[in-house]
């Protein structure tokens, strides 16, 4: 949760400071869960400082990974059949 948390606020923050307002492109907050996680045990453990340098190298890392936003755009999977009965469902031998 605490995690999940710290992504949505870096993402945030990179945006906020790295794209315009106005654009049409957005973060990747999946390819930015992957920057945190390598960095956020290091300094939660106190092995390195979070420092400015450090919070603008994050940020940066983040807006590499960017996906267009295209609004009303949707692709819902279609409905399938199930591949297997659930064990509930299935005979006895």
């Amino acid at each position: 949760m605490v995690c999940d948390n710290l992504n949505a606020l870096a993402a945030y923050l990179a945006t906020e400071q790295l794209i315009e307002p106005d654009s049409s492109w957005r973060v990747n907050r999946t390819m930015a869960f992957s920057y945190l996680r390598r960095l956020l045990p290091r300094v939660l453990a106190g092995a390195l400082r979070m420092t400015a340098r450090l919070a603008a190298e994050l940020f940066c890392e983040i807006t590499k990974n960017l996906q267009k936003f295209i609004p009303g755009r949707s692709r819902p999977r279609p409905k399938r059949p199930k591949p297997h009965k659930a064990h509930a469902y299935k005979t006895a031998p």
